[in-house]
């Protein structure tokens, strides 16, 4: 009877140990989002966290962000060889902790599944659902009750070979006459991107086809540029709930 009541002892000092780890883990990630300027947009009354000033953050920061992370998600941001691509990784899904923390009361650092195509849920909550981006101007992460989509592009030259591979010869045009074809090219391409995420198939031969009405029948798409910060992004979600915009 007392090695067993040892045992349980034992056991019982172990969780704990092990939960006031994590209590810890959850604190320091919630104190290191803080210290950056987050801006929170609602779009169809779900939350958009965005997070723009990424050249504040400095290498030092980043790897102490990356020590937070879960041991899974921490090899998918050591992949990237450059440190834009860790800390764009690293905050993204720091974003989506603080997300959930802040909108579901989800204190445990979420754990993904992937689907055929790479389109990722979470494993202990799959109504929630959730879409996370970056580019090397900002990270953002969309968190909803319908599956949702988001892409954030960083600008760049609308080279005619390109347009003319993903977009149909309508959307040639549009990007081709703007006053500013680089910024109509992103614009169209993030919508692309959002919708395909949304879909949870990845981005295939339809592309060029992607956002007729056949495609886009039940889906709302809201397109935010940026230019000031040099990205544009766009989320798409079932068209289920009036849209409302506001910045905090």
């Amino acid at each position: 009877m007392g090695a067993k009541l040892q045992n349980k002892t034992r056991a019982r000092k172990h969780i704990y140990n092990k939960r006031k780890q994590m209590d810890g883990i959850r604190e320091k990630i919630i104190r290191f989002i803080s210290m950056f300027e987050i801006k929170c947009l609602i779009l169809f009354l779900y939350m958009l966290y965005i997070n723009d000033h990424l050249e504040r953050i400095s290498e030092k920061q980043v790897q102490e962000a990356i020590c937070l992370l879960p041991s899974w998600r921490k090899e998918q941001a050591l992949k990237f060889k450059h440190l834009e691509g860790q800390r764009e990784c690293t905050l993204a899904y720091l974003e989506l902790c603080r997300g959930l923390q802040l909108e579901y009361g989800i204190h445990e650092l979420p754990l993904f599944t992937y689907n055929k195509e790479g389109k990722p849920s979470l494993i202990a909550h799959p109504d929630i659902h959730f879409s996370i981006s970056h580019c090397k101007k900002a990270i953002g992460c969309y968190i909803s009750s319908v599956p949702c989509g988001l892409d954030i592009e960083c600008l760049r030259p609308a080279h005619k070979p390109l347009v003319k591979y993903c977009m149909n010869e309508e959307e040639c045009q549009q990007i081709f006459t703007s006053s500013n074809p680089d910024a109509a090219f992103i614009s169209l391409w993030t919508k692309k991107e959002a919708v395909f995420k949304l879909k949870g198939t990845g981005i295939n031969d339809d592309i060029k086809e992607i956002l007729s009405p056949r495609n886009t029948e039940d889906i709302s798409i809201v397109t935010i540029p940026n230019l000031i910060h040099g990205y544009i992004l766009s989320v798409a979600q079932h068209s289920s709930d009036r849209i409302i915009q506001l910045w905090k």
